[in-house]
């Protein structure tokens, strides 16, 4: 089912509104999401055959965007640990500091 953003209808009630504004806010995150997937991570052309390759490809793709999103957290942790900022900030979230 796709949600369309469009004007409210009169007959809807507050919660309505809210669920659709909601829905259609969620899409609107995820489309740039799959623009990306499709430029940088070579989604737009499949190779594999079959319903079965295309699913592969579509977890290939999502698996390289996570791996490099973890690599980006990963390496600023190393970053920070290696000035000494991880170890204030965590003395400091304990209440030591």
């Amino acid at each position: 089912n796709i949600i369309l953003p469009k004007k409210a209808l009169k007959r809807d009630n507050r919660y309505q509104q809210d669920k659709k504004r909601k829905l259609c806010k969620r899409r609107a995150a995820i489309e740039p999401i799959i623009g990306h997937l499709k430029s940088d991570f070579r989604l737009s052309r499949n190779l594999l055959k079959g319903q079965v390759g295309d699913e592969i490809n579509v977890l290939m793709a999502t698996c390289a965007w996570n791996l490099r999103k973890w690599l980006v957290i990963a390496t600023i942790f190393l970053f920070w640990q290696k000035l000494g900022l991880f170890f204030v900030k965590y003395l400091i979230f304990c209440g030591v500091g």
